[in-house]
């Protein structure tokens, strides 16, 4: 077993970028996840999560698929939700019913982490669903809204993210400003 770190995880994305050898990073984290302990380092679902990233940039939807659904077996912790990465690799392989399916769940789930609405609009928008991007963009924009300011904390720096994705999302739209543009102004 091996103790893994971000900054190994880190060094190892960095290296696929520098190099553009993105299937070797995905191969080695992949590897690195079967030996990962957990046990204070970073838990094996988030190294999949890791190697499905790269795999996906490698242009292997099919084993950054394949990847994912072991990162949610293994339902250790993770970052956002691995069911959106899992559904982002489904639509690049035609699979809409399987990742529609997939977002379906993630919604009746409520997340509590605008992240997770700002990934799923992200998905939904680079794959043409401008209305599904706009309605997850403005739904995370209302779930962080809604929080008390003293709660926002990290949730606030997110908000930008969700409001642009809903103004690009809405102007491809043809539709009209409203009033979440004026929070972009603020």
């Amino acid at each position: 077993m091996t103790h893994v770190t971000e900054a190994d995880l880190d060094d190892l994305e960095f290296d696929g970028l520098r190099t553009g050898q993105h299937r070797a990073a995905a191969v080695r984290l992949a590897e690195l996840a079967d030996r990962a302990t957990g046990a204070g380092g970073v838990s094996r679902a988030k190294v999949l999560l890791r190697a499905g990233e790269q795999f996906q940039h490698a242009g292997d939807h099919a084993r950054a698929a394949e990847v994912y659904r072991q990162a949610l077996e293994d339902g250790g912790e993770a970052y956002g939700d691995p069911r959106v990465y899992l559904a982002d690799a489904l639509l690049q392989l035609g699979d809409n019913a399987g990742a529609l399916d997939l977002l379906a769940q993630v919604r009746d789930s409520r997340p509590s982490d605008p992240e997770v609405y700002r990934s799923v609009a992200e998905v939904l928008y680079e794959h043409g669903d401008l209305l599904g991007a706009h309605t997850w963009a403005t739904a995370g924009a209302d779930f962080v809204l809604d929080l008390p300011d003293q709660e926002r904390g990290d949730a606030a720096d997110s908000l930008e993210g969700l409001l642009r994705l809903r103004f690009r999302a809405r102007v491809d739209l043809g539709r009209p400003e409203d009033e979440y543009d004026a929070l972009l102004d603020a």
